[in-house]
């Protein structure tokens, strides 16, 4: 190799392509993504050694993937089980960031571009609701409630998808503009994060409405209402405008073209819950759902692949050993992120921390109606806002006791 070439460059140019591509373009992402883990993996044998920082993740995540080992090995379907593994590499994505990323700096810079370009998406997504018309797809759009509007998608292929990444920007957006000083930076990142929950709020999509609103009062009760006046009449003044735009938003809880309604939902559940305690302790096994599904299935209605809550999916994949470890890895990141959030004293530092620690709660509410674990991209965003969060929060404790040491 080049002696002017070193392979963690590799690994930022690769972050900044999964920036780039994460808002519009799952292949775009997972390019990137691979892009930057082949230059981690360079990184290990230019430097031979592994240069492993240890966090709260690596246990219930080590635990997790052994959960989902056992599962395919004692599968009802061993190929199908076997297939669907790959998708669990796209957990090191935590990883990659937490072992890679030790500026603060490119944190701001990774999470500008996917703002910046979740922005442009939205404005899409906005068009899309008011037009019917998706343009990349080439196809007219799901009407609601024969309003003349429709459900935005972004640039994905259904809105629950774009959903679930529009709230997660909203969320790194709002508490940017939370903590910054420059009033111009402020103002786009308030106004990005109102146009992505708008984004969001046109896909109507219940689970991540729900998960907008938990997250803005999970901001407020971590940030205290008394010295976060100005962004409490800010949020409040949103939700209002925008019912008064369109109420059908808040009160979508019928059926929506092929979308389950909440009686469908409930057979989902039911159904899923049956298959999951005749497999109590090792589950199915992952990708066996649908056939089992259909097994089971006591009344006629549409087949589904997954079990419309990560929990419950997780539970009849991998039986107690899979839902033990998956809730313990979600209770860690609870209450790891939130100790480290209350560590972080600086203003440099905290708003990634506290965007990291709000994501988790959005993310566990809005799991209960929706499989977003499952899904690539939203999967990918998770983990990405997660381990930015990690890494700022010990980028700061490194610097803390650096200082310390000098004094």
């Amino acid at each position: 190799m080049s002696p002017r070439f070193h392979p963690q460059q590799l690994i930022k140019f690769g972050l900044i392509i999964f920036a780039i591509f994460s808002p519009f373009s799952i292949s775009g992402a997972q390019i990137g993504f691979g892009i930057a883990l082949l230059g981690w993996l360079l990184k290990i044998l230019w430097t031979n050694k592994l240069s492993w920082q240890n966090s709260f993740w690596d246990m219930p995540i080590l635990f997790y993937l052994l959960a989902v080992v056992i599962s395919i090995v004692f599968s009802q379907d061993f190929m199908k089980s076997l297939g669907s593994f790959k998708d669990e590499w796209l957990i090191l994505l935590l990883f990659l960031v937490i072992n890679n990323v030790d500026d603060v700096k490119f944190i701001r810079k990774l999470l500008d571009i996917v703002i910046g370009i979740s922005v442009i998406v939205a404005i899409y997504a906005i068009f899309q609701h008011y037009t019917g018309q998706d343009l990349y797809h080439q196809r007219i759009l799901e009407e609601v409630f024969d309003t003349g509007q429709y459900r935005a998608l972004g640039n994905f292929s259904i809105p629950i998808t774009y959903s679930f990444y529009a709230l997660l920007v909203s969320i790194v957006s709002f508490c940017l503009g939370a903590f910054e000083k420059n009033k111009e930076k402020k103002i786009f990142y308030y106004a990005a994060c109102f146009i992505c929950v708008t984004g969001n709020l046109f896909t109507y999509t219940r689970a991540t409405l729900i998960a907008q609103i938990v997250a803005f009062a999970a901001f407020f009760y971590l940030c205290s209402v008394r010295k976060r006046r100005f962004e409490l009449w800010l949020v409040v003044g949103y939700f209002v405008i925008i019912f008064f735009i369109n109420p059908w938003i808040f009160v979508r809880f019928g059926e929506i073209g092929h979308e389950s309604t909440p009686f469908e939902r409930l057979v989902i559940w039911k159904t899923s819950l049956r298959i999951f305690l005749d497999h109590l302790i090792i589950g199915i096994g992952f990708g066996n759902f649908m056939g089992f599904y259909e097994q089971y299935l006591r009344i006629p209605a549409r087949i589904f692949g997954h079990a419309h809550n990560d929990f419950l999916n997780v539970a009849v994949h991998a039986g107690l050993i899979g839902l033990s470890a998956f809730v313990w890895l979600w209770v860690r990141a609870w209450r790891s992120l939130r100790k480290l959030l209350q560590k972080t004293k600086d203003e440099r530092y905290k708003p990634f921390v506290l965007a990291g620690f709000i994501a988790v709660p959005a993310y566990l509410v809005a799991s209960q109606f929706q499989c977003y674990y499952t899904d690539a991209i939203d999967n990918m965003i998770l983990f990405f806002v997660l381990g930015m969060a990690t890494s700022a929060g010990m980028i700061y404790q490194r610097h803390s006791l650096k200082q310390s040491n000098l004094t």
